[in-house]
């Protein structure tokens, strides 16, 4: 059996790597990603941090389990993943952000604490209320528990950091981080394409009026300085991935180790004069960085472009540890997708949004490799996107006489999804501490 580690961040979109767009710097991610394979088709099942990590404790979708939105609980009755690797003989550890309600202890990882000395805050914000400060006493324990590690049991462990999630309450919403913003001049950070050719015409009302009040009034110069400083933020959070690889390697334990790397949603960096995020269908949200590295494991592709749930995670961290995935894990296991050359016929993935601190409009979707369809089933209202022809999103096809059999077919998916698992029947268990109004 292999040992197991879960890296994730907060906030990150599938093009924030260096390998992937040249204005970032990630030279360890990118080297996790060189000795592994990068799946460029990931799709959360929720762009929001509570519903999305339900997903990843769980292996099924967020309505399934009852946890649609920030502020509900993820029931600690719930199959999980630390029960299923603690019932394999695994030593299970949690270090990081949770955001689920409860703690991880109380779903069951044996290890949720760890000593911190030797935390580096070189780069990091020496106030405690930042996230960069938290990382660095995450990445702290996480590198402790390693050194301590003796061999006497294989283990899972899960590093959760909060980078590059903003959280700046002296100016927000991103955190600066100094030291790498001379890597990142104000005048080369990048606009999107989008930020200029989308008007938000023919979409739901209410995206042009969250993209024209409050934070999300935007301008060119807060686009570059919100681009500025997470890739900042991502700098950091690289030399953190860095220092965990490097003890991994100075332990040897490299080649008995499986790693997996990803995010809980994206960002929307300025794109469709849109920030930050909420329920929102768009690719800079949905699409998120997933990175396995499976010592040993024969692989057909580097990169691969197959649609695939965030739901899978759970399966796979137990498959690449050599442990049977239970039947209670709906998403299955990526760990076969390494050894086949192309994407299976007829691939599709859904996906879910409940509400956003800045409003109530619960979708549920669907995406094809030429497709993405929406439908806010409080609101009445579609999105829909011919990928193929519009990988930027920015037509609004729905309602078009040519796309009208492709809208029938993927609605009619996205119903018998919805309603074969279940809808919202689930009965959420509320967060009594959970102040809505504090996105995750």
């Amino acid at each position: 059996m292999r040992n197991v580690i879960m890296i994730a961040t907060d906030q990150q979109r599938a093009d924030a790597m260096g390998c992937v767009d040249p204005s970032y710097y990630t030279p360890n991610l990118d080297r996790l990603a060189a000795m592994g394979v990068r799946f460029t088709g990931a799709i959360s099942t929720s762009a929001q941090c509570t519903p999305s990590r339900a997903s990843w404790m769980t292996g099924k979708y967020p309505h399934q389990v009852g946890v649609n939105q920030i502020g509900h609980v993820l029931d600690p009755g719930e199959w999980g993943i630390a029960k299923a690797f603690n019932e394999a003989g695994f030593e299970t550890a949690y270090f990081g952000k949770w955001h689920l309600g409860l703690s991880a202890a109380e779903h069951e990882f044996q290890v949720t604490g760890y000593r911190t000395d030797g935390v580096e805050l070189d780069g990091a914000n020496k106030d405690p209320r930042f996230h960069s400060n938290k990382d660095a006493h995450t990445t702290a324990q996480a590198l402790n528990y390693l050194e301590d590690y003796n061999g006497g049991k294989p283990f899972f462990m899960k590093v959760s950091w909060y980078m590059p999630h903003p959280n700046s309450p002296e100016d927000p919403p991103f955190e600066r981080i100094e030291r790498y913003e001379d890597r990142f001049p104000l005048a080369e950070m990048p606009i999107p394409a989008s930020y200029e050719l989308d008007d938000l015409s023919g979409k739901p009302p209410f995206q042009r009026q969250r993209s024209r009040k409050g934070e999300s009034e935007l301008s060119e110069a807060l686009v570059r300085r919100d681009a500025q400083r997470y890739r900042s933020l991502l700098a950091l959070m690289d030399t953190n991935l860095g220092r965990l690889l490097a003890k991994l390697e100075a332990k040897g334990l490299m080649n008995d180790t499986a790693i997996l790397f990803t995010s809980d949603h994206g960002d929307m960096q300025g794109a469709h004069r849109l920030r930050l995020k909420g329920v929102l269908p768009y690719k800079e949200l949905y699409n998120v960085p997933l990175v396995l590295y499976v010592p040993g494991e024969a692989v057909s592709r580097k990169l691969i472009p197959d649609l695939v749930s965030s739901a899978a995670i759970p399966g796979t961290l137990l498959a690449a540890a050599g442990v049977e995935v239970p039947e209670e894990c709906e998403g299955g296991s990526l760990l076969p997708r390494l050894g086949e050359d192309s994407p299976p016929a007829g691939e599709h993935v859904f996906f879910e949004h409940h509400r956003a601190y800045w409003g109530y409009h619960p979708l549920r979707g669907v995406q094809t490799p030429e497709w993405k369809y929406v439908y806010y089933f409080e609101d009445g209202l579609e999105e829909m996107y011919h990928l193929a022809q519009d990988p930027d999103e920015l037509v609004n096809v729905a309602g078009r006489p040519d796309a009208e059999e492709e809208r029938l077919r993927l609605r009619q998916a996205v119903d018998a999804w919805w309603e074969a698992t279940g809808g919202l029947s689930r009965t959420p268990i509320e967060d009594p501490d959970s102040v809505w109004g504090k996105e995750g």
